[in-house]
């Protein structure tokens, strides 16, 4: 009997793949619209490195609606799809779902300063030679350190007219806010993911939920340097100040979180 070979199928199946990737950016924009009709779209607004990517990722894959991240949100953002969800809700006075982590101030700058290492160094990782103590002193010098320390008021209260500050942050690591259409869920990237999924389950009226994580450091290029850096380099004094002292930290963690951070990387006298 004469048999049909298995790989005669493959060029049609590449050729399908190809059509598909021409031609879903097109479908996207066309059905955009009807996409945030179908459930209220979610928005995972945050400032860098605080474990978002995970809970976008997850709820790409199972929440209904639209679900898009973004570290800013304004009618000129890069993504077309933020543009338009921000028209959607900001214009349009709709409906949206927003989430937000926290993250311990100084772990999340070291965290980001690694993550762009080129753009704070500039050297690419694979060409530098850097040793700690000049790690510490580029660290100090030329990294945005105070972003955490104002993200909200800059963001969530500008964009949506919420004050986080406006009420005590529970001990259990997450709280909801809601302002007019807009809904905002606050956690802190350091509670466990069971913790997490269940809350997240619970602001979006979700029947199940799993989280995935994604974009971890420690599987980074720079994870021996990166966890060097955390191991051995301590700042100086008006550094840690500036961070322990400021309204972020000290609304969103208690204090035995503080003075921990704060024997983690102090300098010793």
């Amino acid at each position: 009997m004469f048999k049909i070979k298995r790989n005669i199928y493959k060029p049609a199946k590449r050729i399908k793949k190809k059509v598909v990737r021409t031609f879903k950016p097109l479908y996207d924009r066309v059905f955009f619209k009807q996409y945030l009709r179908n459930d209220n779209p979610v928005l995972v607004y945050q400032m860098g490195k605080v474990a978002s990517s995970s809970v976008t990722r997850s709820l790409s894959r199972q929440y209904s609606g639209v679900v898009l991240q973004a570290h800013y949100f304004n009618p000129n953002h890069k993504d077309w799809r933020v543009r338009r969800l921000y028209h959607w809700v900001v214009e349009g006075a709709r409906p949206l779902n927003v989430i937000s982590l926290t993250r311990e101030p100084i772990g999340r700058n070291v965290s980001v300063f690694f993550q762009n290492f080129e753009r704070h160094t500039g050297v690419s990782y694979d060409k530098a030679n850097f040793s700690l103590e000049e790690l510490k002193t580029i660290f100090l010098e030329k990294f945005a350190n105070g972003q955490p320390l104002h993200w909200f008021e800059n963001n969530i209260m500008r964009n949506f007219g919420i004050d986080v500050y406006v009420k005590p942050f529970p001990k259990c690591g997450h709280s909801t806010y809601t302002h007019k259409d807009i809904r905002l869920l606050v956690m802190r990237s350091e509670i466990n993911d069971n913790e997490k999924v269940k809350v997240i389950k619970d602001f979006l009226k979700m029947d199940s939920f799993r989280l995935v994580n994604r974009n971890i450091s420690s599987q980074k290029e720079y994870a021996s340097t990166y966890m060097d850096f955390k191991r051995n380099v301590k700042f100086p004094l008006d550094y840690i100040d500036k961070i322990c002292k400021s309204k972020y930290f000290n609304h969103f963690y208690d204090q035995d979180t503080i003075d921990s951070v704060k024997q983690k990387w102090s300098e010793t006298k």
